[in-house]
């Protein structure tokens, strides 16, 4: 159970924003729609919500069929952007507003809205105007608002981005405990690669309108399947290789090992930056290369070789710029990238 997208549709004049969309989502998981501005991951949420009604499809709830229900009449409830908060309005009175609407007694509506911000840590706050409030307390005025009316499945429209970076990190980790404790299904849009690694169980990335890959976040972060999942989550590294053997290829810096043999003959390759290795030993050495920039992190440190290729590691092994390092490429960290579909076809304009 859950929600499941089958074959969506939606086309804007000659425009079309999502491309035959399928997508599971399952009960009592966080999950994320990820992508750049125009990928169709914000029409494909007003869709899920009744808010935009798909050219073509079906959107399914816990087993139902609501592609034609209109959305007050869905079990969905909205986290908007803008937060959308009636100013003049009391806190309390603003999460009272939909479950009075909804005809529920105004001292059941009190309660329960009395419970709801307690679970999101602002009781005390019940009497102050929204202009009395900070944009991280107002995100989750407007949280408390859409879990007071108990839907299925709670949907959240790029909710952070509002915020600066301190406090993003800040909310991030207190909706991901709120949904936690909760047990509900949450689907949220965003653009921000590491807000959606943060807060979610599974993702989608989303381009040109279609679901470039879907699946954990761990997988989709660690084993991109195309170029443009590996671009869009800062992969950086990118090279052209062939196979030259059942589990090796050949790269411009060399050869290298595969974990496994897999059916692909030449293409792009890719390693992310945090798994190139300094070799201790010359045995372990892959290839040679000097370094032409050294950027300071923090916690960590980059290195820009004069290949081109970036590499980062801890702060605590010292290297200076001009250093020539040997690098050690783990057979786990080559990611071999797929020429599919998705690349190939050009799917914004309506045929």
């Amino acid at each position: 159970m859950g929600l499941t997208a089958y074959a969506v549709c939606k086309n804007y004049g000659e425009t079309r924003a999502l491309y035959d969309v399928d997508l599971a989502v399952n009960k009592g998981e966080f999950f994320t729609l990820l992508g750049p501005s125009g990928c169709g991951k914000t029409t494909l949420l007003r869709i899920v919500a009744g808010l935009e009604m798909a050219d073509n499809g079906r959107i399914v709830i816990n087993g139902k069929d609501f592609t034609k229900i209109p959305a007050n009449r869905r079990p969905v409830n909205t986290v908007f952007q803008s937060y959308a908060m009636f100013p003049h309005l009391t806190v309390l009175e603003n999460v009272c507003f939909g479950l009075i609407s909804r005809r529920i007694p105004k001292a059941q509506a009190i309660e329960k809205a009395r419970a709801t911000l307690d679970l999101v840590r602002l009781a005390g706050f019940e009497d102050r105007k929204p202009d009395q409030l900070s944009g991280g307390q107002r995100q989750r005025v407007a949280l408390a608002r859409a879990l007071a009316n108990e839907p299925e499945i709670l949907l959240l429209d790029e909710p952070m981005s509002a915020l600066d970076a301190k406090l993003r990190v800040q909310v991030q980790v207190e909706l991901r405990q709120i949904q936690q404790r909760l047990d509900k299904t949450f689907i949220m849009v965003t653009h921000d690669q590491q807000e959606a690694l943060t807060v979610s169980d599974r993702m989608a990335v989303m381009g040109q309108g279609q679901v470039a890959q879907y699946g954990s976040v761990r997988e989709v972060y660690d084993r991109p399947r195309n170029r443009f999942v590996a671009d869009f989550l800062q992969t950086q590294n990118f090279l052209d290789a062939e196979r030259v053997g059942p589990r090796e290829i050949s790269t411009r810096l060399g050869r290298w090992r595969l974990c496994e043999d897999i059916p692909w003959e030449k293409g792009c390759i890719t390693v992310r930056p945090e798994k190139l290795q300094i070799a201790r030993e010359a045995s372990a050495c892959d290839f040679r290369a000097r370094v032409n920039t050294v950027i300071y992190r923090g916690c960590y440190q980059q290195f820009i070789l004069d290949n081109g290729l970036l590499m980062e590691t801890e702060t605590v092994l010292p290297v200076a710029q001009g250093e020539e390092l040997m690098v050690h490429v783990p057979k786990d960290a080559v990611i071999v990238l797929h020429e599919d579909e998705f690349q190939r076809m050009d799917l914004r304009k309506v045929k």
